[in-house]
């Protein structure tokens, strides 16, 4: 019995895991609202955010049953690792937020609130910077379909140095039981290209076939 009351009752230890559980969810908060407004097309998973919200205060109540101890430590470690090759896969800077917030939440389970709130700061106003204003050229695949007769390997080079900036065959296949050939090109578009006037020189070069340009992120499922 008295096992059970000193279980409630509340000390100075209780009353910081408390805190820090407050200090945790505030940094959650603050987290998540990074993460959404950092997606420029404002799309992102409900769920995760959830997640990111959650996670610190979480973070904040395990870390002090475990800091003195080595095995719960190590114990720690294997669930998370558990979790990692039994979730689904996903982009990496999703799993680099995962990794931002279990810091910022042992580094609050420790008390150390001026360095977790500098480094949520920091990092999500990183974030957000660097997705709304880093656009980087962005790779695209280009696919041409043209009849077996025509020799592909200098038709287009006028209309490719006019319109790109790079271009470099990628693979070749026939299709239509052989009577079609399937060109991929690997491209970087020129600045502020117009994509139309691009496909309407290459559709009056290739008989007015299929040409179809896609994103290379596209074509690949992310792995963790």
């Amino acid at each position: 019995m008295e096992k059970i009351i000193n279980g409630f009752s509340v000390g100075t230890s209780e009353l910081t895991i408390m805190f820090n559980i407050g200090m945790g969810l505030i940094a959650g908060v603050i987290i998540m609202m990074g993460y959404i407004l950092g997606q420029k097309d404002k799309r992102f998973s409900k769920n995760f955010a959830i997640t990111l919200l959650l996670l610190p205060p979480i973070m904040t109540v395990v870390i002090p049953f475990i800091a003195t101890d080595l095995k719960k430590a190590v114990s720690l470690a294997g669930i998370f690792a558990l979790v990692r090759f039994r979730s689904i896969p996903g982009d990496s800077k999703d799993i680099l937020y995962v990794f931002f917030t279990l810091a910022v939440g042992v580094v609050m389970g420790l008390s150390n609130y001026i360095v977790a709130f500098t480094l949520t700061i920091v990092v999500t106003v990183l974030f957000i910077l660097l997705q709304r204003k880093w656009t980087p050229a962005q790779p695209q695949v280009l696919r041409i379909t043209i009849p077996e007769d025509m020799n592909y390997k200098d038709v287009f080079d006028d209309i490719f140095q006019k319109y790109l900036e790079k271009c470099t065959v990628k693979n070749v296949k026939t299709s239509n039981m052989g009577t079609l050939f399937v060109i991929s090109y690997d491209i970087r578009p020129k600045k502020d290209m117009d994509a139309k006037a691009f496909i309407d020189e290459l559709r009056t070069r290739n008989g007015n076939l299929n040409i179809i340009i896609e994103n290379s992120d596209e074509l690949q499922t992310p792995t963790l």
